[in-house]
């Protein structure tokens, strides 16, 4: 499902030229603000070593709110007899991450997400666990935690500090 404004970008994820043509790496460094594609792509890990397999991902920075969503095709062997036939996890800087998956192939919905709540940045390995977890008791309720945990508009030197730690040679 590449479109064909995507390129790669330095983790190899699909990235809008549009957004990374206008936004200059995510208002690199000297902004004060760091790229998340480095902490997506550990996250990206972390799904494979669980037995979910990322069919498409993609990262984008539409307006200057950072997103980044990846489909999940997980292995029928890891999950169980239940295990959805796909599964939709997005991330957003405001936010954080959500799931949503379906067990029936011939429907094209979404169904209804799960919010991790924990905050905006929980660590790659404590993503990938809640999402195998859902992916395993798909019977789970969904849940809405407090959101949004930031405004991406309003300055925050922690944040910026907590997602570059994922940036290569940090």
């Amino acid at each position: 499902m590449e479109r064909s404004n995507r390129r790669p970008n330095a983790t190899g994820l699909p990235q809008d030229t549009d957004a990374a043509d206008s936004a200059a790496p995510m208002r690199a460094p000297g902004h004060g603000r760091a790229g998340h594609a480095p902490y997506i792509a550990a996250v990206r890990r972390h799904f494979e070593e669980r037995d979910a397999r990322v069919v498409e991902a993609s990262i984008t920075g539409h307006g200057s709110r950072r997103e980044a969503k990846m489909l999940l095709c997980p292995d029928e062997d890891g999950f169980g007899e239940q295990v959805p036939v796909e599964a939709f996890v997005t991330w957003d800087e405001e936010n954080g991450w959500s799931l949503a998956a379906h067990q029936d192939s011939t429907r094209i919905t979404a169904g209804v997400p799960w919010h991790m709540g924990l905050g905006v940045l929980p660590e790659p390995a404590e993503v990938a666990a809640w999402v195998a977890v859902l992916l395993a008791h798909p019977e789970a309720t969904p849940s809405r935690e407090d959101h949004p945990f930031r405004n991406h508009l309003i300055d925050d030197p922690e944040f910026e500090a907590q997602l570059a730690r994922y940036a290569p040679g940090a």
